[in-house]
């Protein structure tokens, strides 16, 4: 198991998930994107915590994969609703991206 407080990407993973969370609150149209937005910035904090609550390194890499497609996803979907100028913190993406570098390099080391 990891100390999950410990590791900067969960840190910054989670302030990603608050400020998603503020950043869309107020956005209503363009379907669920709002919903789809914030699922998948719970569900890159969320993967991150079961892998690191797991018995072994295999099964951490595995949630962490999970947490960089959910990662990948939320980049996408931030892309969009800048695309369509209804994403007023433009630094959301640039966090995004660094959690995904955090979490790739990650992923190699447990891999090893």
């Amino acid at each position: 198991m990891h100390n999950l407080q410990k590791l900067d990407v969960y840190n910054l993973a989670r302030e990603n998930l608050r400020a998603i969370i503020n950043e869309t609150k107020s956005t209503k149209d363009f379907g669920d994107i709002r919903n789809q937005i914030q699922r998948a910035a719970l569900s890159v904090v969320s993967n991150l915590a079961e892998g690191a609550g797991s018995n072994s390194n295999a099964n951490f890499a595995r949630f962490l994969g999970y947490a960089r497609a959910s990662n990948k996803e939320l980049h996408t979907q931030l892309e969009i609703l800048s695309d369509l100028n209804k994403l007023q913190n433009i630094n959301l993406i640039n966090n995004v991206d660094r959690v995904g570098s955090m979490l790739y390099r990650l992923w190699q080391r447990i891999r090893e």
